[in-house]
């Protein structure tokens, strides 16, 4: 279970009491709170974007020559993007323990232009990995979002060599939707594979989700032609 505060500081879900000092969304697990990056968290930022693990696989997170300097503009940026109620341009949410107060991942989030998805991914600095920190997160994010906002399913997409991410997508919820190639037109050429997957809200009444959840019948879907298989 997990409560959360959005922008106009209603409360929700298992909600004990509101915290009227919260601004922008904040939703808490029983371990964590995942919430907007304040200025103090500059440095925990940097932290994120330089850990080897975060350099290996995104080295591209905020920047290729984001540096430490850069901190408050992405955090002030972040927090610009939320109190305009904007939910489709990229930002970053802080992953925060409950019970230290340390910063130690981040959510990333965004509406994807090409196919219209919104996209989650996560960020963490390598000595809070292997707890089930980022997919607590993760999966209190898609919960909230996809209800708050009436969308069917988030996705995650990731390099086809990265067993760990792949791991916390499916610890949240997310499951494999597909094995994609990226053809790029410009060069004329097949870039590297990626994994898609898809989580699906809890209350999503969508019945055909993912491949073979309906049986296929051909190219005719008439019901003679079903009869006769």
């Amino acid at each position: 279970m997990f409560w959360y505060v959005d922008n106009s500081g209603m409360s929700g879900v298992g909600c004990l009491q509101k915290r009227p000092e919260a601004k922008g969304m904040m939703i808490e697990t029983e371990r964590l709170i995942v919430r907007l990056f304040r200025e103090e968290d500059a440095d925990a930022l940097y932290r994120i974007k330089t850990d080897p693990q975060v350099m290996k696989y995104c080295p591209d997170f905020l920047d290729v020559e984001a540096k430490q300097a850069d901190m408050l503009d992405y955090i002030h940026t972040f927090r610009k993007i939320e109190e305009d109620g904007d939910t489709d341009t990229w930002r970053c949410y802080a992953i925060e323990n409950r019970e230290t107060g340390e910063v130690m991942g981040a959510l990333t989030f965004c509406k994807q232009k090409l196919l219209h998805e919104y996209d989650l991914g996560w960020m963490m600095i390598g000595a809070y990995t292997g707890k089930g920190y980022a997919s607590e997160a993760a999966e209190a994010f898609a919960e909230n979002f996809c209800r708050t906002h009436g969308v069917d399913y988030l996705t995650v997409i990731m390099d086809v060599d990265n067993p760990a991410s792949r791991k916390t997508a499916e610890k949240s919820g997310f499951r494999l939707f597909e094995k994609r190639t990226v053809y790029d037109y410009h060069y004329n050429r097949y870039e590297d594979d990626y994994l898609y997957f898809r989580r699906y809200w809890s209350g999503c009444t969508m019945k055909d989700r993912y491949y073979g959840d309906s049986p296929y019948y051909g190219r005719s879907t008439s019901d003679k032609a079903e009869k006769q298989l």
